[in-house]
């Protein structure tokens, strides 16, 4: 069963700070804050052995309520209880599982990136399919509140641009690789961040902070379809994964694989799950992958040194 329990993260920004510091840790720090997590068949679990703990990358609103249902089938597929670990914001769900206080998470390919460069020893069990029948996959649309006269990325040099926030992979990292193939660098006393994607999208859809952005296709196409906003272009963006702790024992790495790989939404639905409305129009199953997919964001990271995410 997955219980409504949540796990805190505290000062993400200065423990993810100290981990960058001492790099990989041999002994993870445990969830309840000074016993050493428990152990079962030769693995580490964050709480113990009847408990998985789930974080969540907090990208929007209810982000953790929106993945209640994924939690309920890796609790049918696991027999264990899944408990939500609270990320306040991208930092506190890379110090997580940099710090073995989350089994699994459900994040983004960049801070999948930045998890790794924490010290986190996880691997992508599968990778998010957004419609049905496709390859896992989204996109980062460049988007323009309508009285803009931007055509192309090279428009948006010299004006305010809406971000999502630093941490983002289709709100900040792909974005600022096009508008670099484009010849614009935003200065970052032009860079506008609105923390959510459906909050950015509406920041240039309102136009009165910037007129020009970036986020995610579920956000940006809903307003774009309504004239609220226009399109002025799309970039493809590596699925965003559900990793393990590869600490945890090989059974429960066993079934995480075996149910989570290739599911669908009747893969849930058929153990008597509900759907909610964000998975019904957005998540459409997990398809595998493995770590090379991502190589895509190192490619890009290198391309942007100085942005300061990217950074070890």
């Amino acid at each position: 069963m997955r219980i409504r329990s949540r796990l805190l993260g505290v000062g993400a920004g200065v423990a993810l700070a100290a981990l960058a510091l001492t790099g990989c840790s041999t002994d993870p720090a445990p969830a309840d804050g000074g016993k050493a997590a428990p152990a079962a068949d030769e693995g580490t679990f964050a709480k113990d052995a009847d408990t998985l703990v789930f974080v969540v990358l907090p990208d929007h609103e209810g982000s953790d309520q929106d993945a209640e249902p994924i939690a309920d089938y890796i609790a049918e597929i696991t027999g264990k209880k899944v408990e939500f670990f609270e990320a306040t914001d991208y930092t506190a769900a890379i110090q997580a599982l940099a710090s073995g206080q989350a089994d699994i998470g459900q994040i983004s390919a960049f801070t999948y990136y930045q998890s790794k460069n924490a010290g986190a020893d996880i691997s992508p069990i599968g990778a998010q399919i957004t419609k049905e029948g496709a390859e896992p996959g989204y996109y980062s649309v460049a988007i323009k509140n309508p009285a803009s006269s931007a055509s192309s990325l090279a428009d948006f040099a010299d004006q305010p641009v809406c971000f999502v926030n630093p941490e983002s992979t289709s709100g900040f990292l792909i974005p600022n690789s096009q508008l670099l193939k484009a010849g614009v660098t935003v200065p970052e006393d032009k860079q506008v961040f609105g923390e959510k994607h459906p909050a950015t999208a509406a920041l240039v859809a309102e136009g009165a902070q910037c007129q020009v952005g970036f986020a995610q296709d579920i956000d940006a196409d809903p307003l774009i379809a309504s004239g609220q906003l226009e399109e002025v272009d799309r970039y493809l963006v590596p699925a965003a994964p559900i990793v393990l702790q590869n600490a945890l024992p090989q059974d429960v790495k066993d079934a995480l694989f075996a149910g989570l790989q290739g599911s669908t939404q009747k893969s849930l639905t058929d153990k008597g799950i509900e759907l909610n409305d964000f998975l019904l129009n957005g998540w459409f199953g997990f398809g595998a992958v493995d770590d090379a997919y991502y190589d895509t964001i190192t490619a890009v990271c290198e391309q942007l040194p100085d942005v300061e995410a990217c950074k070890a």
